[in-house]
């Protein structure tokens, strides 16, 4: 994610999910912390319930657990209503099934502990509540479990949806998963471990059973009664409210119908005719096209966007929480929108910006920047002379040695000059420089990579004579503008590159230094963005070949002097 994208982006539903779930998670935490307690002791579970109780059973905590769950819940079935599509992964899927099922399994705890206690004020201890779960009603107890596995499982998935998209991710990612397998592990052996214990005691202490299981703790055969009827009424609710929202998909499913169909064209050929209302990446799904989408649609990872080719009508402006987004990236929301959040009302073309087999390299930091984003770069090209000759005279690998350590010492020069290889054209070098600079201080770059290679490239140039008996010769050409950088290629075949007018000027440079017998020739503009002064870097005016007019360039046919602003100019007249 870009330093500048705020770190959970998305639309206020999305925050309320999150915080809701969080005081839900924590709950559940100490929970199966308690189970786990239980290896040592049910007695210790039991001071670990004392705790629980003083925190969730006071104003504050009560209010903000039932708070919690009623909107985790009214968000989940708002979810399911607001999906336009059952195109979910396995893990969407079992993220969303455990969701809706949580409120269900969390219907008959909720009457016999807390319904009871408000209602009759029945306090049950970890002792009657191990009796119920374990020796009582065991088919209970599992459901128990069923609970605490369903919601952990769900916020597990929830937060790995989210975490992923840090660039810390594969550091945490094992210790997250140990706590994740480890904390229900053992709060299933706690429970089996103080069920049994219980038991015993039981066995053994017949006034145990008195003081822990009278009916002023587990209550009368009508409040028993109660609770249950109470309990069946709300999974009734529940369902009922599960059935109300499918149908209302149904009439808005109508509804759009009848407000006609719009077509989303794709760069490829491929349309999408799709209902008003649908997001772009929903008609992607729903028509099997690719399209990549970290997040699943949730609008935090960026992974999605598109830019806007062309439409029929104007487009709905971007919500809040997507400018957020694409203003974290730099993207101009006119041009660039994200596909999860865009619902057009009319046809439009659509270009995708991200290959959906790299998009999750994008979003954690392990590829280049936005692929089709325009930025100001300075573009310098580094060609080997003679490799052909040198081919011819060597064994193939012997050449592919000598290459190799051209090539390394090139990109070492480069990488260590702030610049960034790009691109191997089979013996030269594109290297980038301003990808994550301003344009003064990636020509700056640039010049001095000029001097670092002269340097990095002497030793090479031993080898070259004691292996090949040749001089090492070398051109460059360096040009500097604003340029499309981004990802070209096919499936899992992709390059990051840079294409325009730059890049083929500093190409052409590179091959014309040939010409002038030149180490290197660098455009004048590259000298005025660095803020040289004008009597170090006034040069010489050439042709370029496909490009109207012609160009001020200084031709330096010594190294170790382009980036050095008190020697004197150097030119050569074609």
């Amino acid at each position: 994610m870009s330093p500048g994208q705020p770190w959970y982006p998305g639309s206020p539903l999305r925050r309320l999910r999150l915080a809701s779930g969080t005081i839900l998670f924590v709950y559940v935490t100490t929970h199966l912390i308690d189970h786990a307690l239980c290896n040592a002791s049910y007695r210790v579970a039991d001071i670990m319930l004392l705790g629980q109780k003083w925190v969730w059973q006071g104003i504050i905590g009560t209010t903000l657990l039932y708070s919690a769950l009623v909107i985790h819940m009214g968000l989940g079935l708002f979810a399911l209503y607001d999906r336009r599509n059952f195109l979910w992964s396995k893990a969407e899927f079992l993220q969303i099934i455990l969701g809706l099922a949580f409120p269900a399994l969390l219907a008959n705890h909720l009457s016999v502990t807390r319904t009871a206690w408000l209602l009759y004020g029945l306090n049950k201890d970890y002792i009657a509540e191990l009796n119920s779960l374990w020796i009582s009603a065991p088919r209970t107890g599992w459901l128990q479990i069923a609970v605490l596995i369903a919601a952990w499982s769900h916020a597990c998935l929830g937060y790995g949806f989210l975490l992923r998209l840090r660039r810390s991710a594969p550091r945490i990612r094992p210790i997250l998963l140990a706590v994740a397998i480890l904390l229900p592990a053992l709060a299933l052996l706690g429970y089996v471990q103080g069920g049994r214990e219980v038991a015993r005691a039981l066995a053994a202490e017949p006034h145990f059973r008195i003081v822990h299981l009278g009916p002023e703790v587990v209550g009368t055969k009508p409040q028993v009664a109660h609770l249950a009827w109470l309990r069946d009424h709300f999974l009734m609710l529940y369902g009922a409210l599960i059935v109300l929202v499918l149908m209302a998909r149904g009439v808005r499913r109508v509804a759009e119908l009848r407000a006609g169909i719009i077509e989303i064209r794709y760069p490829d050929g491929r349309r999408a005719r799709v209902a008003p209302g649908l997001s772009v990446l929903d008609a992607s799904r729903l028509h099997r096209i690719p399209h990549a989408s970290v997040c699943g649609g949730r609008a935090r990872c960026s992974t999605c966007r598109i830019r806007i080719a062309r439409s029929d009508d104007p487009l709905p402006p971007p919500a809040p929480h997507e400018l957020a987004v694409l203003t974290g990236i730099g993207a101009d929301p006119a041009h660039i929108r994200l596909a999860c959040q865009l619902r057009p009302t009319a046809s439009l073309t659509v270009l995708p910006l991200i290959p959906p087999a790299v998009a999750l390299d994008f979003v954690i930091g392990r590829a280049p920047r936005t692929p089709g984003e325009e930025r100001f770069v300075a573009a310098l090209f580094v060609d080997l002379r003679g490799s052909t000759r040198l081919a011819e005279r060597r064994t193939p690998f012997d050449s592919v040695f000598l290459l190799g350590r051209f090539i390394d010492a090139v990109s070492r020069a480069i990488v260590a000059s702030g610049g960034r290889p790009v691109q191997f054209l089979g013996d030269g070098v594109l290297a980038l420089f301003g990808l994550e600079t301003p344009p003064a201080e990636a020509c700056s770059e640039a010049l001095r990579a000029l001097d670092v290679l002269a340097a990095e490239l002497s030793s090479v140039a031993d080898l070259f004579r004691q292996e090949a008996g040749v001089e090492l010769r070398y051109g460059a050409g360096l040009h500097c503008g604003r340029t499309i950088v981004g990802e070209i290629g096919f499936a899992d075949q992709v390059a990051f590159t840079a294409l325009g007018e730059t890049v083929n000027i500093a190409h052409r440079l590179q091959e014309m230094a040939r010409d002038f017998e030149a180490t290197a020739i660098v455009s004048d503009a590259v000298f005025a963005t660095a803020g040289m002064p004008a009597h170090a870097w006034a040069g010489t005016e050439i042709p370029i070949r496909g490009r109207e007019g012609r160009l001020e360039v200084r031709i330096i046919r010594e190294p170790a002097l382009a980036g050095r602003e008190d020697q004197g100019a150097q030119a050569a007249a074609p």
